[in-house]
């Protein structure tokens, strides 16, 4: 089915319908695994095509390659990208979306393997917006997080988790060089001593760090703030 604009361009609705569908049952939290085969990388041209003000875009775990994804460069209004997991997605697409999407807030680039350092370093120089940046399982190294913190002034949010590569080093620098900086998560960068995080957690106080130690930390002092003691626990 489709709608004949001029003699050379079709608009077909059945992919933008499929999307259209896809992103309202993704916000009420009704995602089937089942039905994420049918966004396709034609779904997503001809929705960046047609719905040029969109802000709000994710396609976490969709049958979408780099082909399609390359198309988000038309929503210069895109504040929030969610694009994890993504099997075919290579850098230069990451890249050029950030470039050109002058507006991004936000940008969720877990369990992405392919992303590299390169791709961090440019989004930390061209993201001038950007608070938000998830690298959960990605192919990054400390250079990444030296990155973030000598280009960018903006980012305020980065989660680093499970990227096996990360080092003291690495988390040390970007909390040393960062002005924005507010958190940091660390959960299972396991070449990061707990006793350099915790170094680092009296150093600058402004940033939440996130490892499972810090973490349970901050749950136990909620928990003696709201009135519970260990005695009330036992009694129970």
């Amino acid at each position: 089915m489709y709608i004949e604009e001029d003699q050379n361009h079709e608009v077909y609705l059945e992919d933008i319908f499929i999307l259209l569908l896809f992103m309202i049952r993704k916000q009420q939290g009704k995602k089937k695994k089942h039905k994420l085969h049918k966004v396709t990388d034609q779904s997503v041209k001809a929705f960046a095509e047609h719905c040029p003000e969109l802000q709000y875009v994710g396609f976490m775990g969709c049958s979408v390659t780099s082909k399609g994804v390359i198309h988000l460069t038309n929503l210069r209004n895109l504040s929030s990208l969610d694009l994890r997991h993504i099997t075919e997605l290579d850098n230069e697409t990451v890249m050029e979306i950030v470039k050109r999407c002058k507006n991004l807030n936000s940008l969720n680039l877990c369990l992405n393997w392919i992303i590299n350092d390169r791709c961090v370093e440019v989004i930390a120089k061209e993201g001038r917006n950007l608070k938000e940046l998830y690298l959960v399982s990605c192919k990054i190294t400390d250079y990444a997080l030296i990155a973030i913190g000598r280009y960018s002034m903006t980012i305020e949010t980065v989660d680093v988790g499970w990227c096996k590569e990360i080092t003291d080093h690495g988390a040390t620098q970007i909390a040393q060089s960062s002005k924005s900086l507010r958190y940091l998560g660390l959960m299972r960068c396991d070449q990061v001593n707990e006793a350099t995080v915790e170094q680092l957690v009296q150093q600058y106080p402004h940033i939440t760090f996130s490892t499972v130690l810090q973490d349970c930390k901050r749950t136990l002092e909620r928990a003696y703030q709201m009135g519970w003691t260990p005695s009330m626990s036992t009694a129970s």
